[in-house]
């Protein structure tokens, strides 16, 4: 019972923080995160234009699936980005004061989380000029959600620890990020992939999330196998950032 209260409070801590960087983020701005989601209307538009001219096909139709592809991989990105940097961007307070340290991993996960949810306009904007279905497959958007931002836990928790003792990989995580989202069918259609080329997206786990995400809101669910991929990595990940808090966390504080 003790330990459940102390992880609740945790959590109110954490999302009470996000809340407050993103209300400080955009403290003198008229519109505040719906600039991000701007950003995002523009990478949307122009992804389409290219992935029509391209792959051919009208623009009508790809509009949908890029777009949920391209709001679901802000999340990712953003999670994977953003998680290195935790505990360095909070370092003050690591080395000044004894908050645990779980707090700036609930920080950074919130924050991306209220980000998102922002941009969820862009699918309401969808729904009323019918781009995109409404159907009761939508709900199975939600333990998609779920999943992939309990994720962003051990993952900000194992990148963040890395990159706080080892600066360079950072740098390393932004570039290859830029790389896999070429890789990943945000903006072209992983059914078109020949046969003897479908590894490509076999061993792309940020694939799995996507899918689980955007699946549902373009009125398909998705296959069974990718729920079990991502459980599987949820557990994995989450074992592993036991054993990286268990061996760094007491070094922290000389690292940031």
């Amino acid at each position: 019972m003790q330990a459940m209260d102390h992880i609740l409070g945790i959590l109110r801590k954490s999302f009470f923080w996000a809340w407050l960087d993103v209300v400080c983020q955009y403290r003198r701005s008229r519109i505040g995160p719906f600039w991000e989601t701007i950003n995002v209307v523009v990478m949307i538009l122009g992804l389409t234009l290219v992935s029509s001219t391209i792959f051919g096909g009208n623009v009508y139709e790809h509009l949908g699936y890029i777009g949920l592809g391209t709001i679901t991989w802000s999340a990712i990105s953003s999670l994977i980005n953003e998680g290195a940097n935790t505990f360095v961007r909070n370092r003050a307070l690591i080395t000044g004061t004894n908050i645990d340290i779980f707090v700036y991993v609930g920080r950074t996960v919130f924050k991306i989380l209220i980000t998102f949810a922002h941009h969820f306009i862009i699918y309401a904007i969808g729904l009323a000029f019918l781009i995109v279905p409404l159907g009761w497959t939508s709900l199975l958007a939600i333990p998609g959600l779920l999943l992939l931002f309990a994720n962003g836990f051990w993952v900000a928790t194992v990148l963040g620890f890395i990159c706080a003792r080892f600066r360079d990989v950072e740098l390393i995580i932004r570039n290859l990020l830029q790389l896999a989202f070429f890789f990943t069918p945000v903006f072209w259609n992983y059914h078109q992939v020949p046969a003897g080329r479908h590894f490509i997206i076999d061993y792309n786990i940020a694939f799995y999330f996507l899918e689980i995400v955007r699946s549902p809101l373009l009125g398909n669910v998705p296959p069974l196998k990718f729920y079990v991929v991502t459980i599987c990595v949820s557990v994995v990940g989450t074992a592993l950032a036991a054993l990286v808090v268990r061996s760094m966390r007491s070094r922290l504080a000389f690292f940031v």
